[in-house]
């Protein structure tokens, strides 16, 4: 049995839903218009390019000499901000910088040419038309056939429209197979779509400039736009009030934000920008937008000895934000299996579509989706079961290293194969498929993918934590995590209250302000709780030893005996001679002391959290309408502190999971142009979408972090598409329909099932 957990599990509802639910929250839109800053506001608006690629031969902004309400107009040259960099990022792509305003040529539909600042939202917009761009229309690149052909180059300086190549081999010689398969998937673009689109305030004040902004990097936008602005950080605050939802999204770097800080400065008076919902489909960063062609081989029996993946990713037209994203699909190509020979081949391009960037995952389910549509289609070739060859493949023992160097740390994959098998009722399901087939019914499929994703970031990089005791009693708590609706101040609150030994009422929360909070690294990659949390957890018990201690000497008594209490300090069995925290806070204080700690907690490892993913589908034949009857996920997130939050992660990963393959995909025309541009043409499911889902955990603590947690915020998306696709063809088995593609629309199941399915069969097999 597992080791309990530091922290006993307790589905506390959350303690911010409050104010969610009334209205009461505080979002950067609600700053200007409820009068909580000074001066009045003006509003930015972008002039925003109808090429996908061009040269621009002019701007001409004489038309808005006399529009009402324009305080000024900005063109790159009058903004005169540092581009960003791609020569610093991980992934080096030397020659493709992105300008804040684009200064020579357009690279994608929607980039901003130039701002309009006003006094009121709709005068901007209407100024909008009023700056008139001369637009010298080049050849454009949408395909990533196109980019590699680098026939046209986006980037001159660079020379080529490849950002990134990069292989790997298994050291040895390559085994030889009885039986191989090859098989080509894309994972398509997606638009991430919070609540909230992107906003940001900037207020000045002198030299001293406060943003305000929807964000789950603060500490880190904080560095990267003093570095943009060029002013001393010190004169930089950012503030990230509520945030309506992220999903990796806004944890990165906007043209927009560096114009509307900017403009702040120059002009000396407040500057908002709210995105909308238009501008968030057209630019705002889009997810996925993988190619990938994988052939396993084999025994007969189902053995797997080497894999191929060859990936090909389109990073947008400017590599800044999503450069790095094809590594993490790298690094767990392999998934749960243990394959003795991998080799991988990944080229990375621009084109002229909007940039990628992270989105829920980042990686992970482009590389879940590959290997297990692989490993079905293997199955398939040899008439093999799915469940069997993954218990055949999955790795046996952890922790394991991977052929592309990541440390499994902890789990039993079987056993979420077997648990996941038997809450599915696969048996009953294959009993009332064989009947149906028999009787000429409408059929039914069910697939499965087992997946393995990797938690935390980096290696090196941790978080910060600092807790003090006040002199009212109440724990006060600093974290450099953000969150974007998670429930962290529930969380945190039950962490150091668990770990001092108070009830959560008396945790204060402190988040998401670089004045408040010393040093952060933020909420990405579902790092928080893991990293986050566990430094909360260390210094809350730092804080209590220190009390224990101070305790003593005013009892006169061993640390050991000295009780903690809402109250105060007390010695063990005797309440009466408790000492309140006053007394005790005043008492270290006449000594040069605190009760305070803090530090910056790196646990130098990452976290693997793992799953099975079940989906049952029925498709009506008639149509094409695929209708999922039921989806059951196991997963492992080692120890768990809130399990009502933590299943609502699970859900509405599911969700985002069923929408990629059921529901969601942008579409470009052959000029560049967005034809998926608001919710009238890109589908995502609705509420009376519903689905039957059935989820269960296993617990195998994590051994490298102090509460024994993994990331919990990605499963379901990453384990969901597989299963739902491969359970779409087990359905179309019958027709000998092999391959789909996301999302699966009634039209493609329709032209498939009459033999006009789409290209991307799979290759080969022999």
């Amino acid at each position: 049995m597992p080791e309990p957990p530091p922290v006993s599990p307790a589905s506390l509802l959350r303690t911010e839903d409050d104010r969610f639910i009334t209205g009461t929250a505080r979002y950067v839109a609600d700053l200007a218009a409820s009068g909580d800053v000074p001066g009045p506001v003006l509003s930015a608006e972008f002039v925003r390019s109808p090429e996908a690629h061009a040269r621009i031969a002019s701007i001409d902004a004489s038309g808005l000499e006399d529009a009402p309400g324009v305080a000024a107009v900005f063109t790159a040259t009058d903004l005169a901000v540092a581009d960003f960099s791609s020569s610093s990022l991980p992934v080096r792509c030397e020659g493709m910088d992105r300008p804040v305003l684009a200064r020579d040529v357009v690279r994608f539909a929607g980039e901003p040419v130039a701002m309009i600042v006003a006094t009121a939202k709709e005068l901007a917009v209407d100024a909008v038309p009023a700056v008139w761009v001369d637009y010298d229309a080049q050849p454009v690149v949408v395909s990533v056939e196109e980019a590699l052909a680098d026939e046209v180059i986006l980037h001159l300086p660079a020379g080529t429209n490849v950002a990134e190549r990069w292989s790997f081999q298994t050291p040895g010689e390559r085994p030889e197979v009885e039986h191989e398969v090859t098989i080509e998937i894309i994972n398509r673009r997606l638009v991430p779509n919070p609540m909230e689109p992107l906003a940001i305030l900037a207020v000045p004040d002198g030299p001293r400039l406060t943003v305000y902004v929807s964000h789950q990097r603060p500490h880190e936008l904080h560095q990267s736009l003093a570095a943009q602005l060029g002013i001393d950080p010190e004169n930089l605050r950012v503030v990230v009030p509520d945030v309506g939802g992220a999903f990796g999204m806004k944890g990165m770097e906007f043209p927009e934000y560096t114009a509307a800080a900017a403009a702040a400065l120059r002009l000396g008076r407040p500057v908002e920008w709210i995105q909308t919902r238009r501008e968030h489909f057209l630019t705002g960063t889009h997810g996925r937008g993988q190619r990938h062609r994988v052939t396993l081989g084999g025994d007969r029996s189902g053995r797997l000895h080497r894999a191929r993946f060859e990936i090909v990713a389109d990073v947008g037209a400017y590599s800044h934000n999503g450069a790095r994203i094809p590594s993490f699909t790298r690094y767990l190509a392999t998934g749960q299996y243990q394959i003795a020979y991998v080799e991988i081949e990944s080229t990375t391009v621009v084109t002229n579509l909007a940039p990628v960037g992270s989105y829920r995952g980042a990686g992970r389910p482009e590389a879940a989706y590959a290997i297990e549509r692989a490993v079905d289609a293997y199955c398939r070739s040899l008439d093999l079961d799915p469940f069997a060859m993954r218990r055949q493949n999955v790795i046996r023992s952890l922790p394991h290293r991977t052929p592309t160097g990541a440390l499994y740390d902890s789990g039993d994959y079987v056993a979420a194969l077997d648990r996941a098998e038997q809450l599915a009722e696969v048996a009953t399901v294959r009993a009332e498929q064989a009947k149906r087939r028999a009787e000429g019914e409408d059929p039914i499929g069910i697939g499965v993918a087992a997946f393995v994703e990797r938690a935390g970031g980096a290696i090196d990089t941790g978080e910060y934590a600092r807790v003090e005791m006040g002199a009212d009693g109440v724990l006060e708590v600093s974290t450099g995590s953000m969150s974007a609706g998670q429930g962290h101040e529930t969380v945190w609150a039950q962490i150091a209250a668990g770990a001092f030994g108070l009830s959560p009422d008396r945790v204060r929360f402190i988040a998401g302000d670089t004045d408040r909070v010393a040093h952060g690294t933020g909420t990405a990659a579902s790092r928080s709780t893991m990293i986050g949390g566990s430094a909360v957890f260390r210094m809350a018990g730092e804080v209590r030893r220190l009390a224990q201690a101070l305790g003593g000497l005013s009892l006169e008594a061993d640390p050991s005996d000295v009780a903690i209490s809402n109250e105060g300090v007390s010695v063990v069995g005797s309440p009466g001679t408790l000492v309140p925290w006053s007394d005790l806070v005043r008492r270290a204080g006449e000594e040069g002391a605190s009760l305070a700690a803090e530090e910056w907690y790196v646990p130098g490892a990452q976290t693997f959290p793992y799953g099975v993913v079940v989906a049952v589908v029925e498709v009506e034949a008639e149509t094409g309408v695929v209708r999922l009857r039921r989806l059951v996920a196991i997963d492992d997130f080692g120890n768990v502190v809130n399990p009502m939050i933590v299943e609502g992660q699970v859900h509405g990963s599911l969700m985002q999971g069923i929408a990629q393959a059921l529901y969601e995909g942008v579409e470009y025309g052959e000029d560049g142009q967005l034809l998926t541009s608001s919710f009238m043409d890109y589908a995502v499911p609705v509420a009376t979408d519903q689905v039957e889902l059935a989820t269960d955990r296993l617990v195998h603590p994590a051994p490298s972090n102090a509460l024994g947690a993994k990331g919990a915020g990605e499963s379901g998306c990453i384990g969901a598409p597989p299963a739902i696709v491969n359970a779409v063809l087990d359905a179309l088995a019958p027709w000998d329909v092999d391959h789909l593609e996301m999302p699966v629309t009634p039209s493609q199941v329709w032209e498939a099932m009459r033999g006009d399915g789409p290209i991307g069969r799979p290759v080969a097999a022999r």
